[in-house]
């Protein structure tokens, strides 16, 4: 998209916004999710359904995936600014943002540590919260390029 479209999609300040939007989400799937996994790892037998992360969980997902897809349909133009520093530490986040995913993913389905005690609509949620980290971390990695710059993009990368 020509960056004049783009000025009249919102200018520059629209990706900031959706950006913050995912980050929302993605803090709050942190915030009452990761006290739950590490309570589930200690002791898998003490997993009872929680109301209350459910509906934080669906908000967090809902905030991601908003602010996810409105990104990829509208193309806002990404910010102009170039921090060699800060796009790696963007990028670093990206990635452990894809480590939680991905220790989450092998507890609950490969390891199995749940079974029985977990209905399938919470293994469907599971699966929209690990799809909404993998969003998000797409996300951050898009932006963390776009920090680095066009000219330094290519080294930064493996």
């Amino acid at each position: 998209m020509p960056a004049a479209m783009a000025d009249r999609v919102g200018g520059y300040w629209l990706y900031p916004l959706l950006l913050i939007i995912e980050t929302i989400g993605a803090a709050i799937l942190c915030w009452k999710g990761l006290p739950l996994f590490r309570l589930l790892i200690a002791d898998p037998v003490s997993y009872a359904t929680r109301e209350r992360i459910l509906v934080w969980s669906l908000i967090a997902n809902l905030l991601i995936q908003i602010g996810y897809w409105l990104r990829y349909r509208i193309r806002p133009a990404l910010p102009r600014l170039h921090n060699a520093l800060l796009g790696h530490i963007v990028l670093f986040v990206s990635r452990l943002s894809f480590v939680v995913a991905t220790s989450v993913f092998s507890f609950v389905f490969i390891a199995k540590k749940l079974e029985g005690q977990i209905d399938v609509a919470r293994y469907i949620l599971t699966m929209v919260g690990l799809f909404s980290f993998f969003c998000y971390m797409l996300e951050l990695q898009r932006f963390g390029n776009a920090l680095i710059g066009p000219e330094q993009k290519s080294a930064a990368q493996p």
